[in-house]
């Protein structure tokens, strides 16, 4: 997967650290707390299509399904208006809990493929540090994605005035920024753009 998590005290952009943040994703809501609390639970991470993780999730909770797409809030201004979004924390990835394939979800038409851990010791790690994100979400730790992209990865640009464009990954910048190599003209071009400004083609 090319997505890590920090969890830690700092501020976040916004001014919003220390607000936690609502898990509408998790079903059932009690899993990591409470009576129905799963000890050790083997899930299987879905990699859905491009925004597509909510309805997918959504899929899920309808049919009794347990899963985690674990969300953060992110906050946006355009003009003068300024919007407060739940984003996800590991994009194009939802989390169900049992052994299953691709195959379990052909009825979706938005599941890319599945991973699965490679054995027990790592489908228990697994298990502990989703409840570990869980905690720090719903208590309002500051958490951010932290993409791990390789130099000369292709990415498509999200958001501002080149939004569509397809870039190649340069090096990380200053304060959250991501450098990228925009071809134009035949030549190419400089840009960059913010950590949360980029997905994976």
């Amino acid at each position: 997967m090319a997505y890590q998590v920090a969890l830690g005290k700092s501020k976040g952009a916004g001014g919003r650290q220390g607000i936690p943040a609502r898990q509408p994703h998790l079903y059932p809501p009690e899993l990591f707390a409470g009576p129905e609390a799963a000890p050790e639970t083997w899930w299987t991470c879905v990699r859905t299509r491009p925004r597509w993780e909510k309805k997918f999730a959504g899929w899920l909770r309808e049919r009794g399904w347990t899963h985690f797409l674990p969300v953060f809030p992110h906050e946006s201004v355009a003009g003068r208006k300024r919007r407060v979004a739940d984003l996800p924390l590991f994009p194009g990835f939802v989390f169900v809990a049992g052994r299953l394939g691709k195959k379990d979800f052909t009825a979706t038409g938005c599941v890319a493929y599945v991973l699965d851990p490679r054995g027990l010791a790592e489908a228990r790690q697994l298990h502990r540090e989703l409840a570990g994100i869980w905690r720090g979400l719903t208590e309002g730790a500051y958490v951010a994605p932290v993409r791990n992209l390789a130099s000369g990865e292709i990415c498509r640009i999200t958001e501002g005035p080149l939004q569509g464009v397809e870039a190649r990954f340069e090096r990380a910048g200053r304060k959250g920024r991501l450098i990228l190599q925009v071809e134009m003209m035949g030549g190419g071009i400089a840009v960059e753009v913010p950590e949360g400004g980029v997905e994976v083609t």
